[in-house]
């Protein structure tokens, strides 16, 4: 991973540096316990996930409401090519397809591409296709990347997290970037069982440092980010079974707790509490945070340190 120094002076303002030091590095920082990104891990996230998208239980609202916004801005149409970096199992891709003249996915997980392809081939798409990749690794010139797509697109993926992965998400692009993240949430199913199974609360979940830290980061650089909030309520059921159970581990308990008898001690509290259809109701209520920028519309920032010392 290139430091910031290392990188093309187009991206190291003269002015700021010691700020914009600071926020790359909260960008590039992880917390405790972060989930594994591994391929293997995602490979087993395309799993559960595809199962959720046969039995119609993952909600697409936050794709409908990424493609609105961006139609609403004139971004996305007919004649536009679009790049969805860390697309999991393409529901952006297939969405984007429908409004766009192509649509390229990329993911670190084989599975997650496989399930991908199938879902668009079976929607009748033919103007999108994925590719498995570690986005961190890849060349883009050497692939015929580079200022390829009008619209770079990124959704709750660790692949742009830090500065390399970000200024390659912005080099694809020849006018348009757009990246989503998860700001806050409460799923009250876990938050219930927290309690009643482990007796404690469930920490609060606040992953916007990467929002504020991007915002900060491209506003140094010279770009004039747009910023928008959505929140979701979502209601959806889900079946109490063992898959579940280690998809719940993961979100619920640091890793030296997803242990076999805390497995357990969740599926007990499941089986206890399902409907007659061997399911129980998760609710959700989330905040997402989109910012969206301009490659082309840069500026040169003054020197705030100098505004702090009361010279201007």
């Amino acid at each position: 991973m290139k430091s910031l120094d290392e990188l093309d002076v187009r991206y190291r303002p003269s002015a700021n540096l010691t700020d914009l030091k600071y926020f790359a590095q909260m960008q590039d920082s992880r917390p405790a316990d972060t989930p594994d990104h591994s391929a293997k891990k995602w490979d087993q996230r395309a799993e559960f996930w595809q199962k959720e998208r046969q039995n119609q239980r993952k909600g697409d609202g936050r794709v409908y409401s990424a493609v609105k916004l961006l139609q609403q801005r004139g971004i996305l149409h007919a004649d536009c090519d679009v790049v969805d970096i860390g697309c999991g199992p393409g529901r952006f891709v297939a969405e984007f397809a429908k409004n766009s003249r192509s649509v390229l996915g990329l993911d670190i997980s084989e599975k997650m591409v496989a399930h991908g392809m199938e879902h668009i081939r079976n929607q009748g798409i033919t103007n999108a296709s994925m590719r498995a990749c570690d986005f961190q690794s890849i060349d883009i010139e050497q692939e015929g990347y580079k200022r390829r797509f009008d619209l770079a697109f990124s959704s709750m993926t660790p692949a742009i997290h830090g500065m390399e992965g970000l200024i390659k998400l912005m080099d694809m692009s020849r006018a348009w970037c757009c990246n989503v993240t998860h700001l806050s949430g409460c799923n009250h199913l876990r938050s219930q069982i927290m309690q009643e199974v482990f007796g404690r609360e469930m920490p609060r979940q606040w992953s916007g440092r990467w929002f504020y830290s991007l915002f900060n980061v491209l506003f140094l650089m010279g770009y004039n980010p747009e910023t928008s909030y959505e929140t979701r309520h979502q209601e959806i059921y889900v079946e109490a079974d063992k898959e579940y159970v280690a998809f719940m581990m993961e979100h619920m308990l640091p890793q030296c707790e997803r242990t076999q008898e805390n497995a357990m001690k969740i599926f007990v509290w499941l089986q206890a509490h399902i409907d007659r259809d061997g399911r129980l109701l998760e609710v959700t209520d989330s905040t997402y945070g989109t910012i969206l920028w301009d490659i082309r519309d840069k500026t040169e920032r003054p020197d705030y340190a100098i505004v702090e010392q009361g010279v201007l």
